[in-house]
């Protein structure tokens, strides 16, 4: 399923290849939990790197390679690179497919975490019973 940006707004645009199979051949209620969860989880992998990039010094970096120049021309600078990285960071990380939540949250809304996990409980116990 590939959601155009223009008919969903606000929802990010999914990559098929990206998705997992059971989303794919699943029903429209179990897509549309996951581009619902992938949006959540786009939000929180840039409110997270923007998080890192505040708290790294990098915003508070003042001079560069060649010092502060008239008017504060290194600071301008420096400030717009460092307000760059978040967005670069969060469109990398969701560029190459995320963190993985979305799929274990739109299993959870669906509440097919549960029963995956007890079909799938005797082959990972690893053979010990007790």
């Amino acid at each position: 399923m590939t959601i155009d940006a223009s008919s969903a707004p606000g929802l990010p645009v999914v990559n098929q290849a990206q998705e997992p199979a059971w989303v794919r051949g699943g029903s429209a209620s179990t897509q549309k939990a996951y581009s619902t969860a992938l949006a959540f989880e786009e939000i929180l992998v840039q409110q997270l790197s923007q998080s890192l990039s505040a708290t790294s010094g990098i915003a508070g970096e003042g001079g560069g390679e060649g010092g502060s120049g008239p008017g504060g021309e290194s600071d301008a600078g420096s400030s717009e690179l460092s307000s760059m990285l978040p967005q670069a960071l969060s469109a990398g990380v969701m560029g190459a497919g995320g963190l993985g939540m979305a799929a274990q949250l739109t299993q959870e809304l669906q509440g097919g975490l549960s029963s995956s996990l007890a079909t799938k409980a005797p082959a990972s116990t690893g053979g010990t019973a007790a």
